[in-house]
């Protein structure tokens, strides 16, 4: 009974949820009109409404985000959870010239289209970096990006640093958003990242992009579900009732070039001690990770469900042979999620036959991939993995973009990371 109960209350609070974001969305529609008709009625000043109203919406959803954050941590045992709080604002503050800077980009770069819609549901918007040029040429090559947040502060924004430094070696990338905890749990956010994948695929070529060069690249959390959603996918594809049976996704793991996972959650079942260590509490794991109102680590786990295609080779033939070719980014360094589970996944995807590729940096963390190397200007790994993969003849120099931030202030906020 208190697990129905529970049940039920989660049940009432997704649909309140999705309720106000349907009241939210209806006022949103009334305070443009007002903004662009009555306090902004020549084109400059719309023009100046348009993006006034796109800042607020930004910031109302990352406000959002750092809220639900507090209020869900404060729920679980212990305080280990204030301290990386704490280590988080000062990471950030440490770092602030550079995101100030990539902000502006993002802001006001006629380069990125923020906020694409590709499906019905809360959060089902994606950001696209086009290269540079008045100009772009068509069948650019595609990388989707799904970023991470811990299951429960991921958005899209994230992707912004990584967009710049790629898209300007002509590589249009897509930053997918989908929803966090608690406004969705694993299911919904493999829905979400299916369907966004599936957008990407069949629309965009709209925008220059080529359908048949599309990368796919996720990092932490997104690694974890970016792998699971081509794993589901495949499997709804090749088998009659198995995990990934349901309703058929829009796209097929064939038009998936390459997957990269970088720092990735492969193997939730072995990790979660770890992350409960690391201030994730089990409880709070335990709902995020709850279909049905039951939690299978198992059943959520890349690994294990790869594993399954070592134990029963002619049984899962079809989806090992559907499977694109995988790489895996992580660093030595990352306490977060240590390499040897990428280690160890690249070993299980490499018997079930599966071509995977395993790079390991020394000295690298979890984020100095993604944050701290492209705002140093120099040694950004990660554009230089996917590019190889996505378009080898480009002779990457990370060391022509400019430094963000200066190298003290990097070194003190990964002293600080709580990351």
């Amino acid at each position: 009974p208190a697990q129905t109960s529970s049940s039920n209350s989660s049940g009432r609070a997704r649909s309140e949820g999705d309720g106000a974001f349907l009241m939210l969305t209806m006022k949103d529609k009334y305070i443009r009109k007002f903004l662009h008709f009555v306090l902004f009625p020549s084109k400059v000043a719309r023009y100046s409404a348009s993006f006034l109203h796109m800042l607020m919406s930004e910031a109302f959803i990352v406000a959002q985000l750092t809220l639900e954050l507090g209020r869900q941590m404060a729920l679980v045992p212990g305080k280990k959870w204030v301290l990386m709080l704490l280590r988080l604002l000062v990471y950030s503050a440490l770092l602030m010239p550079g995101f100030i800077q990539v902000a502006f980009f993002y802001f006001f770069s006629s380069r990125v289209k923020r906020s694409v819609v590709y499906g019905p549901n809360p959060r089902n918007r994606c950001d696209l970096y086009l290269p540079p040029g008045v100009e772009a040429p068509y069948n650019l090559p595609v990388t989707i990006f799904v970023t991470g947040g811990a299951w429960i502060i991921g958005y899209k924004a994230w992707g912004s640093l990584f967009g710049k430094v790629l898209s300007k070696e002509g590589v249009l990338v897509v930053s997918l958003d989908y929803r966090n905890f608690p406004q969705g749990r694993i299911k919904e956010m493999l829905e979400d990242v299916d369907r966004g994948i599936g957008w990407v695929i069949n629309n965009i070529h709209k925008y220059g992009g080529g359908p048949t060069n599309v990368c796919l690249v996720g990092q932490s959390a997104g690694a974890h579900l970016s792998s699971l959603a081509l794993i589901e996918c495949a499997e709804k594809l090749h088998l009659a009732g198995g995990k990934g049976s349901g309703k058929a996704s829009s796209w097929t793991p064939q038009q998936i070039k390459a997957f990269i996972g970088v720092s990735g959650a492969y193997d939730m079942d072995r990790l979660s001690d770890h992350l409960n260590s690391r201030g994730l509490h089990l409880s709070l794991l335990n709902a995020i990770m709850s279909v049905n109102g039951a939690t299978c680590f198992e059943d959520i786990s890349p690994a294990t469900r790869i594993f399954n295609y070592v134990e029963e080779p002619d049984k899962y033939s079809s989806v090992v042979d559907s499977l694109p070719p995988v790489t895996l980014l992580h660093g030595k360094d990352d306490d977060s999620i240590p390499y040897e589970h990428a280690e160890e996944f690249g070993h299980v995807l490499e018997r079930a036959g599966v071509e995977v590729d395993r790079i390991f940096y020394e000295g690298e963390t979890h984020t100095t991939p993604l944050i701290e190397n492209p705002m140093r200007g120099t040694g950004d790994r990660l554009s230089e993995g996917v590019l190889s993969v996505i378009k080898p003849e480009t002779d990457f120099k990370s060391s022509k973009n400019r430094r963000l931030v200066p190298e003290v202030l990097i070194r003190l906020a990964l002293k600080v990371s709580p990351f």
